[in-house]
């Protein structure tokens, strides 16, 4: 009986010392590991700043091939979210999403496991050179001791917070190696500056006309100027209403040949047309939006960074670009111009 009492003593001033050492304990957990990636610093913002390829690198998703993910929000930025049911020996269950970016520099991230354990992430992005990128990946949990009812997991996780490195250190080291191997595997690209949105789009019924420019900016203005003219004698002369911005659909464009309908979307187009006004509906599905502000002198440059971003977000063009002219170039500074550019993906 004494030696009974002896052993509970003992384990009630071994748990007193127990807890009176977790409050001596580091309240956070940190984690970082780091990388260089031979990649324009956009392309590799771009990447993280997305879960669209996240499965391609993460250091987990091959640890539970019957994990099922599900990814809602935007394509990328804040709200992006990836949620995640797996099995509880392996990837167990949860949720990330961003919760704030700074383009070209950070993308941090709020990671809920299970119910209860809530984690932080962040990449730092850092610029080597025009060409190469360093990626610093950071992982940290608190645990606050107070006596309440998180008390009995915050003590725990103070331990564990001592074996987090090497519980998950390796996984990150895994995670910046596979990371950079799907971005160096792709042609380098610029796309500071354009950010692309899903959207699913419904046919607009339209009266058109095909044209035929040359690619500057001052042609380009002559023919369209020439070319929405007739399509707005064609419409007044049928009392047939626009309902949305004018937009050009672009069939081919080369260096100093662009080939184009050029198009308005309209109340009805039950009239027929003319030799030269056709009628018809705009492409109805899914697709990638893009805002260019500014002249249409630079929209080449936003477009080719579009398709870029696609390219790096693993996104395959499937149709016709559409360019919608947001604002009227008549009363707004060129500066101001918007353009939506239209890209349907599959």
């Amino acid at each position: 009986m004494r030696f009974l009492k002896n052993l509970i003593l003992f384990l009630l001033l071994l748990v007193v010392l127990l807890i009176g050492a977790a409050f001596a304990l580091p309240s956070t957990s940190h984690v970082e590991r780091s990388i260089t990636i031979n990649r324009p610093v956009s392309q590799v913002f771009t990447v993280l700043d997305s879960y669209r390829r996240f499965n391609e690198w993460s250091p987990w998703a091959a640890k539970d091939a019957h994990a099922k993910y599900t990814v809602s929000g935007p394509v990328s930025g804040v709200g992006a979210k990836q949620a995640w049911v797996g099995d509880p020996k392996t990837v167990g269950s949860g949720s990330q999403a961003i919760v704030a970016t700074e383009p070209n520099r950070s993308i941090s991230t709020a990671l809920t496991f299970g119910e209860d354990m809530q984690a932080r992430a962040r990449f730092v992005l850092t610029a080597d050179n025009e060409t190469s990128t360093k990626v610093t990946w950071t992982f940290e949990t608190d645990a606050p001791l107070a006596f309440d009812a998180q008390f009995p997991r915050n003590l725990i996780g103070r331990y564990m917070g001592l074996m987090m490195d090497k519980m998950i250190g390796s996984d990150y080291e895994q995670g910046l190696t596979k990371l950079k191997a799907l971005l160096e595997d792709m042609p380098p690209a610029d796309v500071s500056g354009v950010q692309g949105e899903e959207a699913e789009r419904s046919a607009q019924k339209i009266y058109f006309i095909a044209g035929q420019s040359a690619t500057d900016s001052d042609s380009a203005k002559n023919t369209l100027t020439d070319v929405y003219r007739q399509l707005g004698a064609f419409l007044s002369a049928n009392g047939i209403a626009m309902t949305g911005a004018p937009l050009t659909i672009t069939d081919s464009y080369e260096p100093g040949d662009w080939k184009f309908d050029a198009a308005v979307p309209v109340d009805r187009n039950d009239v027929p047309g003319d030799d030269t006004v056709k009628s018809g509906e705009t492409y109805a599905g899914k697709a990638v939006h893009f805002i260019h502000v500014g002249p249409y002198a630079t929209i080449g440059d936003t477009i080719r960074k579009a398709y870029a971003w696609l390219a790096v977000l693993g996104y395959k063009p499937n149709g016709r670009l559409i360019s919608e002219y947001i604002t009227d170039p008549g009363n707004t500074p060129a500066e101001q111009l918007k353009t939506r550019i239209v890209i349907p993906v599959q």
